[in-house]
């Protein structure tokens, strides 16, 4: 897998998703080319595979920190700590540090 600037996308890296409420930081957890995943539950990746919920240009993320899209507002389903997003011109990967 490959950002959007051409360089290559692997588990662990950093990166910088914007939100409604600024840009947060999450973990690549999983690559939607492979399958290839970090130590993730064996149930939630059988369910990904089953229901095809990420594809071949889509990573899974986890949020680094609290998540940013978490709430308690009953009216709504809870929201879990890992998003899948593709990985176009506003994913971008935290410049690693010196």
């Amino acid at each position: 897998m490959k950002y959007h600037d051409g360089s290559v996308a692997k588990l662990g890296d950093i990166v910088i998703i914007p939100i409604h409420l600024g840009p947060k930081e999450g973990r690549i957890v999983m690559l939607g080319d492979t399958y290839e995943h970090l130590d993730l539950d064996a149930d939630f990746v059988s369910w990904v595979k089953k229901e095809k919920i990420i594809d071949a240009t889509q990573v899974a993320v986890q949020w680094i920190g609290e998540n940013p899209l978490a709430h308690n507002d009953p009216r709504y389903a809870p929201v879990g700590d890992i998003m899948f997003t593709a990985l176009d011109e506003d994913v971008v990967q935290r410049e690693k540090e010196a």
